[in-house]
């Protein structure tokens, strides 16, 4: 990283003698550079939190999140009463954005001195040129497009944990227990979603145990490795 960041300022010696040099070709190349750097080897985990309308695609390098897309369809569930049950091919696109995390948008500025709305415009157009089309392929759907970028108040992403997998020995009582024990679902509401859903005990058991798997860890390591205050949030 450190030749790559002293070969980019070589290049733009000229475009950067100001504070903050005006948008140019070379200036943009050199932060597709910078973001292809850091994206690179990455691994994405795919989840889907609202059944057939909300999906999350977590890209994680070593062992921590660097980026969080989120792409939400259109759902007609009323506030009480049974799912929207139509499947996510038959819904519209209401939303989707793309999380980054302020050491990434650090690491671009500490190479190239340009204006940190203008980095997240290019993120914008970085990710539809290098992303976007693996995710409509996972989502076999082609009216995905990003609608905007947005930095977290984090420093840093959350430790990843790669999806979850059902044990053999794991019985579907056992299931039903533990997600009674860390949800509101009673056993007739898990009886009533699985007749309407088949599999639905199971994926709500393997959400459930990602989940708190997750926030253990995290919260472990903030514990262990504190973020520094940072006075602008």
């Amino acid at each position: 990283m450190k030749k790559l960041r002293e070969s980019i300022k070589t290049i733009l010696r000229e475009e950067v003698n100001k504070k903050f040099p005006k948008p140019n070709e070379k200036i943009e190349k050199g932060i597709y550079t910078l973001l292809n750097t850091y994206f690179a080897n990455s691994q994405i985990y795919q989840s889907e939190y609202w059944k057939n309308h909300g999906f999350g695609f977590q890209f994680c390098k070593n062992g921590r999140e660097i980026g969080d897309l989120r792409v939400v369809l259109d759902d007609r569930s009323p506030d009480w009463g049974p799912r929207d049950p139509r499947p996510q091919n038959e819904r519209s696109v209401e939303e989707v954005w793309l999380y980054v995390y302020p050491n990434m948008l650090d690491m671009v500025k500490k190479v190239l001195p340009v204006r940190e709305n203008y980095i997240m415009h290019i993120i914008e157009e970085w990710f539809e040129d290098t992303y976007m089309n693996k995710i409509k392929q996972i989502l076999n759907r082609n009216d995905l497009f990003l609608d905007y970028v947005t930095k977290t108040t984090n420093k840093r992403g959350d430790i990843c944990v790669p999806p979850i997998t059902k044990p053999d020995d794991v019985e579907k009582q056992e299931m039903m227990d533990y997600i009674k024990a860390n949800t509101l679902f009673s056993y007739r509401d898990m009886e009533e979603h699985e007749d309407e859903e088949p599999g639905w005990i199971e994926t709500t058991y393997l959400q459930k145990l990602n989940q708190l798997e997750r926030e253990r860890i995290n919260r472990e390591d903030r514990e262990n490795n504190p973020e520094p205050f940072d006075p602008n949030y």
